[in-house]
């Protein structure tokens, strides 16, 4: 019987972290940092974003993401991040709500 109520309580562990992975990506409100990276092609020149870190964007935000999760969005063009020097450092708002995601640039310094 002992058994019995060990594999029980097993499953229901097991099953927590997925009902928390649901709720975390039904809302978020995050704060991310990351670096400017550009590299050069050719006569075009390509910017990109490297993130590392990943925050709640205030005290009241929710903001769950597991290590091996990805967050998937494309940055919104804005000038100030084309014309940050390589190896400037950035700052994302990143909301979701219901499927929806929005991203914004909160500043580039360097």
């Amino acid at each position: 019987m002992s058994t019995l109520r060990a594999m029980i309580a097993g499953s229901l562990i097991a099953l927590s972290p997925l009902a928390l992975t649901a709720m975390a990506e039904s809302e978020r409100d995050c704060r991310l940092k990351g670096t400017v990276q550009k590299a050069s092609e050719g006569d075009s020149s390509q910017t990109e974003v490297r993130f590392h870190s990943i925050s709640r964007y205030d005290e009241n935000s929710k903001c769950r993401v597991r290590r091996d999760q990805k967050m998937e969005f494309r940055l919104p063009d804005d000038p100030r991040l084309q014309e940050a020097p390589d190896g400037s450092e950035v700052e994302y708002r990143y909301r979701s709500r219901n499927g929806e995601s929005q991203i914004e640039l909160l500043s580039v310094g360097t």
